[in-house]
């Protein structure tokens, strides 16, 4: 823009600033959604410890700290429920063939549920867990039958689907990588979630 305005200033013919390269001024990127990590055909239990979640701004949080509204704050992982999977046993059961599907709650979702609820348990664990692999688009007319017996509820409204009342396929805000969906592993696939099932 800079080289257009000099041009324009020296009194080129509007022909001649057509033809006349741009300049390159360096321009400041908006920064690339990361892929989600992890699958690449490694077991659920261990993908999910290395999984990035969606990314999250800082809000209206960042303006006293300095940041933009809508600047990385960071990722929501799955540290907490891989952790659970294996303090519960539950890891232990689903380490075979499978396949499995696993709805798996972000740390701060997990973390809201043990402040209101209590401790993880198996059965919690299990919930989001289902027998057999389902992608994206079947989770609608899936039988959702989790792992501990229970049935998860499925329903669509206000143009987004729901299971046990989380989002799948929530989208975050700006430009950072939304919840992962249909990460799959070699026994099964992860979809994340942003609500424990034990909130259901």
């Amino acid at each position: 823009f800079e080289e257009y305005l000099k041009q324009r200033a020296g009194g080129s013919s509007s022909a001649e600033i057509a033809a006349a390269p741009a300049a390159a001024a360096p321009v400041a990127a908006a920064p690339a959604a990361a892929a989600p990590a992890g699958g690449a055909g490694g077991d659920l239990t261990s993908t999910l410890g290395s999984l990035e979640g969606p990314g999250q701004v800082w809000g209206d949080l960042g303006i006293a700290q300095g940041k933009e509204e809508n600047d990385l704050k960071g990722y929501e992982n799955f540290g907490k429920f891989a952790a659970a999977l294996a303090s519960t046993g539950v890891a232990a059961e689903i380490a075979g063939a499978g396949p499995f599907t696993i709805f798996a709650p972000t740390d701060p979702a997990l973390e809201s549920y043990e402040l209101l609820r209590g401790p993880l348990t198996a059965e919690i664990i299990k919930q989001h867990i289902v027998p057999g692999l389902i992608s994206q688009a079947d989770i609608p007319t899936a039988d959702l039958t989790s792992l501990g017996g229970t049935p998860l509820v499925y329903r669509y409204a206000v143009r987004k689907h729901f299971v046990n009342d989380a989002i799948i396929g929530e989208k975050t805000f700006g430009p950072y990588s939304d919840y992962p969906m249909d990460v799959a592993c070699s026994n099964g696939v992860i979809h994340s979630v942003g609500l424990c099932f034990g909130f259901y």
